[in-house]
C-alpha cells in the first residue's frame, strides 16, 4: 500500500476525494482494487471512466497546463515584437539576413533558417536555440507530471481501485497533452499576430511549436512507463533531448542533408515564413501516435506503482555510520552526473565550433566590433559560459528537490532522530551539493577552454575560459544558497528555483531580441558580474554574491531547525 494512502485521506487531494466519493455512489460495486481485479472490470473496460478522469486530470493540473501555454506562447511573443523593434526596415533584415543568420554557426545551434528576410523568419530563428529548449523540455515534464508523480503520490492507485480503467490514467494524460499542445498553438498564433506577424505562418509556427510539445510529451508518457520514479523518467527525459539535439546540432553545422535524422530537426523545416511544408508535422503526429501505442503496451505489462525498467537494489546491509554529505552524494549522483554530461557535452561542441566562428569573423570583421569581442572565440566563449551556469545552478536546485522529496516520505525526519542533529544534516547535504555545482563549473570551463583551443589553435582561449568559470563561481553559489531557502521553507518550494535558472538563459540568449531593460538583466545572477568575456568581471559584484550566498545559507539553516517536518 502507498505511504500516502496508508497515511490516511488527508494527504489526497480534495478534488480527487470528491470524484471517488461521486464514482463510489454512483457505482457502489467496485471499492477496492481486490475488488476491482476480482470482476475483471478493468480488463474488460480500460478505458472506463475517461471523461470523469480527463475533467479531474485537467481541474488538478490546471496551474501546471497553464503556466506551459503561457510560457510558449509569451516567449515567442515577445521575441517578435522585439525583432519588429530591431529590423523595422527591408534593407536591414536583408543585412541579418547575409550576416548571421545564415552562418553556418547560426544554424547549428538554432537550426536552418528560412525566409529570413522577413520579420516571421527572423524571430524563428531567434527563438530557435531557447525554444529548442523549452518546447521539448516542458513536453517531457508534463508529461511525467500528469502520469508518473500522479502515481507516486497515491491518487492514481485510489482512482483505480473504483471504476476506473487500467488504462484510462495514461489516455487522460495524453489527452491532456493534446489539449495543451493545441492550446499552445492557438494562444502562440494569436500572439504572433498580436504583434503583426502573418497569420498563415504564424499559425504554421504555432503549430509546429504545439507538434513539437506533442511529440516530446509522448516520449514523456513513454518514460512514465518505463521507469519506476518520476525524477529518473525527467532524467532519461533530458538525456535523450540531450541527443536529439546533438544530433540535430551535428547535421546541420556539418551541412548534411539528413534533416529528418533528430525530431529537433523537423521544427525549422516547418519553414513557416517561406514556402511552409506539412511533413514535419505528419512525422510528429505518426512519431507520436507511435510512442502513446508503446505506452500502452508498457501501462498493460507492469504493476501499478512500479516501472518495467526495475531500479537496482541497495545492499542488503548498509554501513553502521555515514555522513550526510556522503548520502546526498549518493543521492544526488545520477542528477549531478546527468547535469555535469550536459553541461561537458555543450562545452565541447562550442569549443569544437570555433574554427567555424573564427572563419565567419575573418570575412566580416565588422561583427566581431559590433559586439565588443576582442577575439572570434570570445563569442564562443560566451553563449558556453550561460550554458554551464544554468547546469551547474541546476544541480543545486534539483538537489533542494530531492531534499523536498526525502523529506515528504519520512526519511529526513528518521535521520533526524538519530545521531545525525539537523544542522549536521543541512549542512552535509549542502556542502555536498554545492561542491557538485562548483565542480562542474570548473571541468566544464576547462573542457571548453581546451577544445577551443584544440579548434582554433589560440592556447589563450584555455585561460580566458578558465577566467570567466572562475568569475562565474559565486553566481552558482548564489542560485545554491536561494535553493537552500527554498528547500528550507519546505518540499514545495524548490521548484521556484527554476525561475532563476531559466531568467538566466532568457537574458543571455535573448536579452537583445527582447530588448529587455539593464534592471531586468540584473536579476539573472551572472549578467550581474558582466557579459564575459566581453566585460571585465567587477569584483564588486562578485563580493557581494559571496555575502549573500552566505546570508541566504546561513538563513536556510535558521528557517530549517525551527519548523516542523512535512513527515517522520
Amino acid at each position: 500500500m502507498n505511504t500516502a494512502l496508508s497515511t490516511g485521506r488527508s494527504e489526497v487531494t480534495p478534488a480527487v476525494d470528491r470524484a471517488v466519493s461521486v464514482g463510489s455512489a454512483r457505482h457502489p460495486v467496485a471499492r477496492s482494487a481486490g475488488d476491482h481485479s476480482a470482476t475483471g472490470r478493468g480488463v474488460a473496460r480500460p478505458f472506463a471512466s475517461l471523461p470523469r478522469a480527463l475533467m479531474l486530470g485537467a481541474r488538478t493540473a490546471r496551474p501546471t497546463l497553464t503556466l506551459t501555454v503561457l510560457i510558449c506562447a509569451l516567449l515567442v511573443a515577445a521575441v517578435a515584437s522585439g525583432i519588429k523593434g530591431l529590423y523595422p526596415t527591408l534593407s536591414e533584415r536583408v543585412a541579418y539576413a547575409a550576416s548571421a543568420g545564415e552562418s553556418v554557426s547560426s544554424a547549428a545551434f538554432n537550426g536552418r533558417g528560412y525566409g529570413l528576410t522577413t520579420l516571421g523568419g527572423i524571430t524563428a530563428a531567434e527563438v530557435g536555440f531557447l525554444g529548442q529548449i523549452l518546447f521539448p523540455l516542458l513536453g517531457i515534464v508534463v508529461a511525467v507530471r500528469l502520469t508518473r508523480r500522479e502515481e507516486e503520490s497515491g491518487r492514481t492507485e485510489l482512482l483505480t481501485a473504483s471504476r476506473v480503467g487500467r488504462l484510462t490514467p495514461l489516455v487522460s494524460a495524453a489527452g491532456l497533452m493534446i489539449l495543451t499542445a493545441l492550446a499552445t498553438g492557438a494562444v502562440m498564433t494569436a500572439g504572433m499576430v498580436a504583434v503583426g506577424l502573418p497569420a498563415a505562418g504564424s499559425a504554421w509556427y504555432a503549430a509546429a511549436a504545439g507538434a513539437c510539445i506533442l511529440f516530446f510529451g509522448a516520449v514523456g508518457l513513454l518514460l512514465a512507463q518505463l521507469c519506476q520514479q518520476a525524477r529518473s523518467a525527467q532524467q532519461l527525459g533530458i538525456v535523450i533531448f540531450s541527443i536529439a539535439y546533438l544530433v540535430r546540432f551535428l547535421v546541420d553545422g556539418l551541412e548534411l542533408g539528413v534533416v529528418w535524422l533528430s525530431p529537433l530537426g523537423w521544427l525549422p523545416e516547418v519553414r513557416s515564413f517561406d514556402a511552409p511544408r506539412a511533413w514535419p508535422l505528419v512525422a510528429y503526429g505518426a512519431s507520436a501516435l507511435l510512442l502513446l501505442l508503446a505506452s500502452g503496451m508498457a501501462a498493460v505489462r507492469r504493476d501499478l506503482g512500479a516501472g518495467l525498467i526495475a531500479p537496482k537494489p541497495g545492499p542488503i546491509r548498509g554501513s553502521g555510520h555515514i555522513s550526510a554529505w556522503k548520502l546526498a552524494l549518493r543521492s544526488e549522483r545520477t542528477a549531478t552526473v546527468t547535469w555535469a554530461f550536459v553541461a561537458c557535452l555543450w562545452a565541447l561542441l562550442i569549443g569544437g565550433f570555433s574554427t567555424e566562428m573564427t572563419k565567419i569573423i575573418n570575412d566580416n570583421p565588422s561583427l566581431l566590433e559590433a559586439m565588443g569581442l576582442e577575439r572570434s572565440t570570445d563569442l564562443m566563449t560566451m553563449m558556453a559560459s550561460i550554458i554551464i551556469v544554468a547546469a551547474a545552478g541546476a544541480i543545486s536546485v534539483q538537489g533542494a528537490s530531492h531534499f523536498g522529496a526525502e523529506e515528504a516520505a519520512g526519511r529526513i525526519g528518521l535521520l533526524a532522530s538519530t545521531r545525525c542533529p539537523r544542522a549536521r544534516l543541512w549542512a552535509g547535504w549542502w556542502a555536498a551539493t554545492l561542491l557538485s555545482s562548483l565542480l562542474v563549473v570548473a571541468a566544464s570551463a576547462l573542457i571548453l577552454g581546451i577544445g577551443t583551443a584544440a579548434s582554433s589553435g589560440q592556447s589563450e582561449s584555455i585561460r580566458t575560459a578558465v577566467e570567466v568559470g572562475s568569475s562565474y563561481l559565486a553566481s552558482v553559489l548564489l542560485i545554491g544558497a536561494l535553493s537552500a531557502v527554498l528547500a528550507a521553507i519546505g518540499p514545495r518550494w524548490p521548484v521556484v528555483g527554476w525561475v532563476a535558472i531559466a531568467w538566466t538563459v532568457v537574458v543571455g540568449f535573448l536579452a537583445e531580441a527582447l530588448q529587455l531593460p539593464e534592471w531586468a538583466r540584473d536579476i539573472s545572477p551572472a549578467h550581474m558580474v558582466g557579459v564575459l568575456p566581453v566585460d571585465t568581471p567587477d569584483p564588486r559584484v562578485i563580493v557581494g554574491q559571496l555575502a549573500a550566498a552566505t546570508v541566504l545559507l546561513g538563513c536556510s539553516l535558521f528557517i530549517f531547525r525551527r519548523r516542523s517536518l512535512k513527515a517522520g
